[in-house]
């Protein structure tokens, strides 16, 4: 009997062991639950991280395609320069014999190089803007497409006062080889000299 007692005692003991051993096994699994729960947690992180950074460089991707636009308008700008200034210089070519027009002449050209300094400097202003936005967009991803929609309005802008710039130009030289040929008309009508576009 008393050995019935120690090994029900014993029993007991162990029964209440292998309750703990339960309770431990049930924790643990309620741990590696949650584990797992952290471990998806991270991987829906770093997905979203991974579609964050791949938006970000489309993002920069484009702002990067509207650069190079911006620079084939500068270099279509510039190429449409450089033919008005062969064309000015051709018409100051054929207006060298006349002594009174030399100061007309001068007033032209330095106009002509301000204005192509301002724009040259407007340029200058505007690709160090995009530098500025292109590296501004690798750190602040929420406002880029904000930018993006300022840097197309100021691409816009910059486009429509390039086009203006040069029509005026265009049109000064036009108005100015226009008065040139009058008055040459008129001196070489009071020469008596024949003009040499006429037969």
């Amino acid at each position: 009997m008393y050995d019935s007692d120690k090994v029900l005692q014993k029993l007991e003991e162990l029964s209440g062991d292998l309750k703990s051993l339960q309770g431990n096994v049930a924790q643990l699994q309620n741990g590696q639950t949650a584990l797992q729960a952290d471990v998806k947690g991270l991987q829906d992180g770093q997905t979203a991280l991974q579609n964050g950074q791949a938006s970000l460089q489309r993002d920069v991707k484009n702002l990067q395609n509207g650069h190079h636009a911006l620079q084939g308008t500068v270099k279509s700008l510039q190429e449409g320069q450089i033919a008005l200034q062969t064309s000015v210089k051709d018409v100051q070519e054929a207006q060298k014999t006349l002594h009174d027009t030399g100061e007309r002449r001068g007033k032209l050209l330095t106009d002509i190089v301000q204005t192509v300094g301002t724009i040259l400097e407007e340029q200058h202003a505007q690709r160090t803007d995009i530098r500025s936005l292109h590296d501004q967009g690798r750190s602040l991803h929420d406002e880029l497409h904000a930018t993006k929609e300022e840097l197309k309005s100021e691409i816009l802008a910059a486009r429509a006062e390039a086009k203006r710039d040069t029509m005026d130009l265009k049109a000064t030289v036009v108005r100015k080889l226009k008065g040139h040929e009058h008055r040459i008309d008129a001196l070489e009508d009071a020469a008596g000299i024949p003009h040499p576009d006429e037969n």
